[in-house]
């Protein structure tokens, strides 16, 4: 791995590469420049004050995962520090993100076909490194951190909306109880470990996928990746970043504090627009999941699920998306609740049910 002065600047001299695209990614603020130099080769510079996971450390998480994916991982060019920044500079093989193939150019039959390549390449390391017993201390991503992260994160959103909350207050959804605040943090940290750990890039979702101009796809911010991971957390990601996604695009809400509860109104989404994106997830979790083993399974998806809504709730508090409050809390309760009943959210009414895994007829 190049580490030397002149490659630094080489790199990142304005002279002789223009920046084409910019990026703020991660919870830690980190900024990526795409830029690209006199020869046509782009690359990535990603930089940050204060990151959760330096770049040295990012480096030494890829090259964990480096067996599994090979030229699927951009190359490292430099990882370190420079003119006080904690720097992280790779090759990159596109700007376009397979979340922007999905999203800005509508339903693209290339980028399903590139998600469910993905979401299938990462089963088969997950069966490929698979071992017996899991320890929650050694997970590349701690789920109690996670939920402590959760839970400072929507108490923080309830002081800038000024809600005087606290855990007896009730989670009223749509005019149904869903019960206090505590049973929900309660629910959510009573997460039995898998039976196995698997090896896999930490953060699966469409953001952290390059599509290049033959339609292949790379693997990107492979700083959570690692040895020891909850693949139900994993999945989690392949079909809540979807769901999410729905939520903060097209869902308004509205929140009426009282003495004793949250009252909670929004219209639920439609699922048939994701059916395409989450249908592959569906597969991976019927593959993974041993018999007998479904309905904790099943439990701790609906668990990891309602996380990735729950930590959406403070940044868009910060943009001023006060709309979003009511339908990220909601869901995350909704979800959370319905792997207690034998009523499933529509969600995961899949995972049970796999003649309705939302594949195209």
């Amino acid at each position: 791995m190049p580490s030397g002065i002149s490659v630094r600047e080489r790199l990142l001299s304005s002279r002789t590469a223009h920046t084409v695209r910019i990026v703020r990614t991660g919870s830690s603020g980190a900024l990526v420049r795409i830029v690209q130099r006199p020869d046509g080769t782009l690359v990535a510079v990603k930089t940050a004050r204060n990151p959760r996971v330096p770049a040295t450390q990012q480096a030494r998480a890829r090259d964990t995962i480096a067996p599994y994916f090979g030229a699927r991982l951009p190359e490292v060019l430099f990882a370190g520090h420079h003119h006080g920044t904690d720097t992280l500079i790779t090759r990159c093989p596109s700007v376009t993100t397979l979340a922007d193939a999905a999203l800005r150019r509508g339903p693209s039959t290339q980028a399903a076909a590139a998600w469910t390549e993905v979401t299938e390449a990462l089963c088969r390391v997950w069966l490929q490194s698979a071992r017996s017993g899991f320890e929650p201390a050694l997970a590349t991503r701690k789920h109690a951190l996670r939920l402590e992260r959760a839970r400072h994160g929507l108490h923080d959103a309830a002081h800038r909306l000024r809600l005087p909350i606290d855990g007896g207050h009730h989670i009223i959804v749509n005019g149904t109880d869903h019960g206090s605040l505590d049973r929900m943090l309660h629910r959510l940290a009573a997460l039995r470990p898998p039976t196995i750990h698997v090896a896999c890039h930490g953060d699966p979702q469409p953001r952290n996928v390059l599509l290049d101009h033959a339609n292949q796809w790379h693997l990107v911010d492979w700083e959570w990746s690692g040895h020891h991971q909850d693949w139900r957390m994993m999945t989690s990601h392949l079909v809540g970043w979807w769901y999410v996604e729905n939520l903060l695009a097209g869902t308004h809400g509205r929140l009426t504090p009282t003495r004793s509860a949250l009252d909670l109104s929004y219209s639920t989404p439609s699922l048939a627009v994701l059916s395409r994106w989450t249908a592959p997830a569906v597969r991976v979790f019927r593959r993974m999941s041993r018999p007998g083993e479904l309905e904790q399974d099943l439990g701790a998806l609906a668990v990891h699920t309602a996380m990735l809504l729950l930590r959406e709730i403070p940044q868009v508090i910060v943009d001023g998306r006060h709309h979003l409050f009511a339908p990220l809390l909601g869901e995350a309760v909704r979800i959370l609740d319905s792997s207690y009943s034998d009523r499933p959210h529509l969600l995961l009414k899949p995972f049970i049910h796999p003649q309705t895994d939302g594949s195209p007829a």
